[in-house]
């Protein structure tokens, strides 16, 4: 499917030059050609299709589904998603190197975005990635189930490295819920990582973190002494151990001056 998509002065305007199969659309993942032309934004064409300005039309570029970061490309995406395509592999016909390929490429997508502070189109990625990995890692699971006394050596490595995957991607949902101060939901991310990898410092300093922003202070300083058992010399969570410290003490203050009160 070939087409092109033509900006207007009141919106956009469809032109397909080559239709697809009939029946088929892009879906997730799908890869599609095509190419936007711009137009004079002061241009009154309504019905036909005005000449384009010198040098407005872009190369025939690749579209990606999914990988939309920024409202423009989220618009095409949608439009694209409307026409018809041809024949494409669906998701569940992907097999398990194509899922860890695709995931990890949405992974480190997000991973870059969040550096540079878009933490809720991160999240979108880190999301979309756990949602193909978590099927794999289920059905891996199964198979080591139904035969524990045979199993098979790359299926457990598979199944390792899914189980990584899956901790990192909760690991980095858990980043973007902090950074919004989203603490429920930083301290259930955190027990899915905990879950798969018990010793992961940086969840463990999440959880902590997310405790503390709930004002959890107690149940944040044992998290704490967790995280330093297995890093002592973290200089996150020596940081934060001291602010955990400091309103202990202080809520502990707190409360003997209210009993005091009480019984005075």
């Amino acid at each position: 499917m070939a087409f092109e998509w033509i900006q207007l002065k009141d919106g956009l305007l469809k032109k397909i030059i080559q239709k697809g199969i009939e029946g088929k659309r892009p879906r997730f993942w799908s890869e599609v050609m095509g190419k936007v032309i711009k137009f004079p934004t002061d241009s009154e064409q309504e019905n036909s299709l005005p000449f384009p300005e010198e040098n407005a039309t872009e190369n025939l570029s690749l579209f990606r589904i999914g990988v939309a970061n920024d409202e423009w490309t989220r618009i095409l995406e949608l439009c694209i998603q409307l026409m018809d395509e041809g024949e494409a592999p669906t998701l569940p016909n992907w097999d398990r190197e194509e899922v860890i390929k695709v995931s990890k490429q949405l992974k480190e997508q997000g991973i870059s975005l969040h550096r540079e502070k878009q933490i809720i189109d991160s999240f979108y990625f880190f999301g979309r990635a756990l949602k193909l990995l978590i099927p794999l890692e289920v059905r891996l699971t199964h198979e080591l189930a139904r035969n524990p006394e045979n199993k098979d050596e790359e299926t457990i490595r598979l199944k390792g490295e899914i189980t990584s995957l899956v901790a990192s991607m909760y690991n980095n949902l858990a980043a973007c819920q902090l950074a919004e101060a989203h603490y429920r939901h930083v301290i259930y991310l955190c027990d899915q990582v905990l879950e798969r990898t018990p010793t992961d410092v940086k969840a463990i300093y999440r959880k902590a973190s997310a405790l503390f922003g709930l004002k959890q202070f107690q149940d944040s300083f044992d998290v704490v002494k967790i995280g330093l058992a297995l890093d002592p010399t973290n200089k996150a969570i020596v940081a934060l151990k001291r602010q955990v410290v400091a309103a202990c003490n202080e809520q502990e203050k707190t409360f003997a001056q209210g009993i005091k009160k009480f019984f005075h």
